[in-house]
Parts: C-alpha cells; structure tokens; sequence
C-alpha cells in the first residue's frame, strides 16, 4: 500500500489530501487503489483534505471520534 500520512492506533490510516498533489485524475485512481490495499490488510483510510485539517479541525475530530467506537469492536 506504499506511505501514508498517519496511523492512529494500528487500524485507521488517515491521508491528507490536497490539490497540488490529487488534482489528477491518475493520481485520485493510485489513492483508490492504495487505500483497497490497506482494506485487504485490515485498515480503515479516512481520506480528508487539507484544508479541513488545518482550518476545520473540529469537523475531522469529529469524522475520527464517529469512527472509533464502530471499527474497534
């Protein structure tokens, strides 16, 4: 599955994406296939954008506290 931005607790990889570096549609399909590659090894991928990380951080707080309690079962 290659690199990824981070890895919470060894199940949830999140990616921050951007325009300069997923404007692409070939590099949007590599991100899909990456994120395939961490389902069949057992991880989850969030895939938020960078600005919401940066300027929204409640919002992601949020995305990562409703996914917590349903994949950690």
């Amino acid at each position: 599955m290659g690199r990824v931005d981070f890895v919470v607790e060894k199940w949830l990889i999140i990616e921050c994406d951007s325009k300069a570096h997923h404007s692409s549609w070939e590099a949007q399909r590599e991100d899909r296939r990456r994120d395939r590659a961490a389902a069949a090894a057992g991880y989850f991928t969030l895939r938020l954008i960078a600005e919401d990380i940066l300027y929204r951080p409640e919002t992601v707080r949020a995305a990562i506290a409703g996914l917590a309690p349903r994949l950690r079962r």
